[in-house]
């Protein structure tokens, strides 16, 4: 055994010679043969994340399987994205999809945590109240509130694409700045939704620019005949963005709404910061 192995093999073992135990392990069941390769794959997972680098031997002996039924495992890991080999030294990383998932995970509590002032949103405005977050270089609808009794919106929640048409994606595209709206065109470009939608890309760019100075968005059935929305960035430490609010109207009603739905939804872009900053 070389060097680095017989160095890896003390990293992986107590001084009696047992494994190391899996941080968070609850209680045993019986292990049938489907349930003791989901356990390995765990258990696989558990051992990359502590100590990047381990190669397939040294996990193999770890896990107390031969060579072959470890390779099985790391390949179904790695097709799966939650491993990949890692390009600068031997052995394998925790790949992207444990990323995302930690993602999602802290995008649902940030949803959790504004959905209180998108309920007073909704109380002071009598409107549809929405919460965007970027997703995959695009705006994710992840929570909608509505007047009781209301009419169901063109925008359900969940709804993900359109950025470049919907107030709460202008929002979003801004605060990611050149890269970000870079990425968005090459990614999705700009579809025309309806007539009024921007599809010119040094337009769409300069709408931005307007977006970050007032530090609000609009669009006036831009993504929906009749539907205008109006959207503020909900900023965390340092200001970076982390999602936007916003409130919907009809295109009947927003001559006369405008300017108050504005107020409104800067007041809880506020509160919503406020909230994501006392977080952290």
């Amino acid at each position: 055994m070389g060097a680095s192995a017989r160095k890896g093999s003390r990293m992986l073992s107590e001084a009696n010679g047992r494994p190391l135990p899996v941080s968070g392990r609850g209680p045993r069941f019986a292990d049938g043969a489907k349930f003791q390769s989901v356990r390995r794959a765990f258990r696989v997972l558990d051992l990359v994340s502590r100590h990047e680098g381990l190669t397939a031997k040294l996990l193999a002996r770890e896990l107390g399987v031969s060579l072959s039924t470890c390779y099985y495992l790391l390949n179904i890991l790695i097709e799966e994205g939650y491993l990949e080999k890692n390009p600068a030294r031997r052995g394998y990383r925790v790949g992207a999809a444990v990323a995302a998932l930690h993602e999602r995970s802290c995008g649902e509590r940030f949803s959790s945590m504004v959905e209180p002032v998108l309920e007073e949103l909704v109380r002071r405005s009598g409107r549809h109240a929405y919460l965007g977050v970027m997703q995959d270089g695009a705006v994710t609808v992840s929570r909608i509130k509505s007047p009781f009794k209301s009419p169901p919106v063109g925008i359900v929640q969940g709804f993900h694409g359109a950025s470049h048409a919907l107030a709460l994606g202008k929002v979003l595209i801004a605060g990611a700045g050149a890269e970000g709206l870079r990425n968005y065109l090459e990614g999705y470009g700009l579809e025309p939704f309806t007539p009024r939608t921007i599809v010119r890309p040094e337009l769409f760019e300069v709408h931005l620019d307007r977006v970050r100075v007032q530090g609000v968005a609009t669009d006036v059935e831009e993504f929906e005949e009749n539907l205008c929305c109006v959207a503020a960035p909900i900023t965390g430490k340092g200001g970076a963005v982390e999602g936007a609010v916003g409130v919907s109207t009809s295109g009947q009603r927003f001559g006369d709404e405008a300017d108050s739905l504005v107020g409104l939804v800067r007041w809880a872009a506020g509160e919503a910061s406020k909230l994501l900053r006392e977080e952290g």
